[in-house]
Formats: structure tokens, C-alpha cells, sequence
């Protein structure tokens, strides 16, 4: 045991010297997580904001005034144009110059001060559907505070009325009440980038010794294979930390996402995947013989796990089968975990199964990559 320990240790330290002397890789593995953890910030936002509205005001009056005022001063949509008549309205969305065109009847304000309910149209582009879903969203809330009913003009079906409700709604967001796109991305994006640079950094680091030849030397050492693959492995946890610990960081002080849970439970559940992702690793390393190899295959395991593990996709909206396959997806457990302990500070009873499912996973992993991996040259 302790001769066993010795061996785990030396390959360890043969490891971490490795990893010091290549500054390349190490700077990489720390300044790649603050780049990614920008551009995903950043661009991969779901927040629309400013939206292009054109504005066909028939009444001109200060109630039809108060009411784009407040469009406007909701944040969400700013008027780029106006029209002076219904025919302007084909022309303003075809050429993009708007995504919504509000037209207002001539009795608009006469109705609101009668105590009636106002009609507006409003007309949007919806060749994008993901931003004309969410500015029709964003005028039916709105709306609400008014007593104005929107109506969405649609070729096929007819007219959508959204009528101003008897009973106000006063919705009450829990967890993320600014409903900032950022503050839910920033700890999927900690899962993304903690798979993407632990699996492809262990299977290269391990095809490396195949292609300089120091991996024969290993082979006449009394070195086990699980030996091997704890001393290489055993580094990348720690490298696995200071990946999390960087966007950690930078996600706390730079896009202002706190923590509400418990630092402690996060770092422990990111153990279990942790070494799930060097298991991945291991086996990637296994069946490839140069880096490239190891590289493209590490890649092509990371874009399932992107896309089936509502990293950017929820997996509700997805067909019925693609649920099914995301359960054979680790990445999703992670997710799961990461945005608990960060938006709800849940704990170990809700987060238990998905714990238990991680440690399944990492296992198994880690079962296939002692079975595949051999003290020879493949």
C-alpha cells in the first residue's frame, strides 16, 4: 500500500512539473476561462433590449403621447420611426428599419377618459421569432398596466387580441427578479468551460508521452495502470480548481453574479464532476495517438453535452426522444447543480439525486478508462 502510494505520488510530481514548465498550456488554462467567460457574458444573452418600434399615432394626443413614453422608458423598446399612414407599415418591416410598427386609433384617448378600454395594433417582424416573441411579450406586460388592448395582426390567422384584464397581474420573479440573461448563464457558462479545458487537457497531456516516447519508459516501471491514471489525473483536479476559481472570480466581480448557497457543497459536487471529465479524458486518450486526434475527439464528446444539457437550449422545449437522450448526459446534472447552490442557495436534500447520478457517471467513467487504458504503445 504504501510502495503503491509512493508510485501514485511520484507520477503526481513528475505531473505538476510538467504542467509548470509548460507556460504555454498554463496560461492558457487561465486566461482562456476569463475570455470564454466574456464572450459568453457577453454575446450569448438572451436579454433583448432597445428594440426598433415605428410609431402611427392617428390621435396625437397626450394620452397616445403618455403611452409610447412609457414603451420607451420601460427600456425595452426605443421609436426609430414613425408613419404617417397604415400603407408605411409593409415598407417599415421589410426593410428592417423597425421590428414593431404601433398604430393608434384617432379615439384612443376619448376612450380612456370615457373608462374604456383603448385599442392599439401593433405589427411585428417576425422573421426573427425569438425577438418578436419576446417584444410581443414585452407590449402584452406592459399593457397590463393600462387599459389597452393590444392587437397582433397575423396573415394566416386573423387577429390576437390581448385585452386588458378585469384583474391586474402582479407577477413576483423569485431567484432572479431583474431577470438578467447573465446571472443564469454565468454558472452554466462554469460547467462549459470546466468539461471543455479538463477533458481535452487530459487526453492531450497523456497522448503527449505517446508521441515523446516517455511513455515506454513508464512501461518498464512497476507502475499500475490505475497507478498511471491516479498520478495523471490527480494534477488536473487541482488545475480543475483554479479553472473554477478563475471564473469564479471573474463571474462574481466583473459580471456582479453572487453565490447564494454554499461554496462548500459547489466545490464538493464539482468534484464528482470533476472526475467524471478526467475519466472522459482517459478514455479520449486511449483510442487517439497524436494530439490532434485527442483534441478533435475531446471536442466531439463537449458539443453534445453543450447542446442536450440546457447549457443554451431548454430541455423542455426539446422533442420528446432528445429529452430521453439528455439523461445520458453528465454535463446536464452539473448545470443542474451550479445554478442551484447559485440562484436558489438549495443544498443536499434537493440536489441528491443529481449528486448520486455524477457519481454514477464518474464510476463508470472512470471503469472504462482502467479497462482501455494499457502500459503499451497502441
Amino acid at each position: 500500500m504504501i510502495a503503491s502510494l509512493s508510485r501514485v505520488f511520484h507520477i503526481v510530481w513528475k505531473e505538476t512539473i510538467q504542467l509548470g514548465r509548460d507556460r504555454r498550456m498554463f496560461g492558457m488554462v487561465l486566461l482562456m476561462p476569463v475570455m470564454e467567460l466574456f464572450i459568453f457574458g457577453y454575446v450569448v444573452a438572451t436579454d433583448v433590449t432597445d428594440i426598433a418600434i415605428a410609431v402611427c399615432d392617428y390621435d396625437q394626443s397626450a394620452a397616445s403621447r403618455t403611452y409610447v413614453d412609457q414603451l420607451v422608458h420601460s427600456g425595452y423598446f426605443r421609436v426609430a420611426s414613425s408613419c404617417a399612414s397604415m400603407n408605411e407599415v409593409s415598407g417599415l418591416l421589410d426593410r428592417g428599419d423597425v421590428k414593431v410598427v404601433l398604430t393608434i386609433p384617432p379615439d384612443f384617448s376619448m376612450r380612456l377618459k370615457r373608462g374604456q378600454p383603448a385599442d392599439v395594433m401593433a405589427a411585428v417582424d417576425g422573421s426573427n421569432s425569438n425577438t418578436a416573441t419576446i417584444a410581443a411579450a414585452y407590449l402584452e406586460q406592459i399593457t397590463l398596466t393600462e387599459a389597452v388592448n393590444v392587437q397582433f395582426p397575423d396573415r394566416a390567422a386573423g387577429l390576437k387580441l390581448v385585452e386588458h384584464p378585469t384583474v391586474a397581474l402582479e407577477p413576483r420573479v423569485w431567484f432572479n427578479p431583474e431577470l438578467r440573461s447573465v446571472r443564469y448563464m454565468v454558472p452554466a457558462i462554469i460547467c462549459v468551460l470546466l468539461m471543455e479545458s479538463l477533458v481535452i487537457l487530459t487526453a492531450v497531456a497523456i497522448v503527449r508521452e505517446k508521441e515523446q516516447g516517455t511513455m515506454e519508459q513508464l512501461i518498464v516501471t512497476p507502475i499500475r495502470p490505475f497507478e498511471l491514471i491516479a498520478g495523471k489525473g490527480i494534477p488536473f483536479i487541482g488545475l480543475g480548481y483554479i479553472n473554477m476559481a478563475v471564473v469564479l472570480l471573474a463571474g462574481t466581480f466583473w459580471f456582479d453574479v453572487h453565490i447564494t448557497g454554499s461554496l462548500t457543497l459547489l466545490l464538493g459536487f464539482s468534484l464528482l464532476f470533476i472526475l467524471t471529465c478526467l475519466g472522459m479524458g482517459l478514455v479520449v486518450s486511449s483510442i487517439s495517438n497524436t494530439q490532434q486526434q485527442a483534441s478533435m475527439a475531446g471536442q466531439f464528446l463537449l458539443l453534445p453535452n453543450m447542446f442536450f444539457s440546457g447549457f443554451m437550449f431548454p430541455i423542455a422545449s426539446m422533442p420528446p426522444m432528445v429529452q430521453k437522450f439528455t439523461y445520458i448526459i453528465p454535463l446536464r446534472y452539473y448545470i443542474t447543480i451550479v445554478r442551484g447552490i447559485f440562484l436558489k442557495g438549495v443544498g443536499w436534500s434537493e440536489l441528491k439525486d443529481e449528486a448520486a447520478v455524477l457519481l454514477v457517471f464518474g464510476v463508470v467513467i472512470f471503469g472504462l478508462a482502467s479497462a482501455s487504458f494499457r502500459k503499451q504503445i497502441r
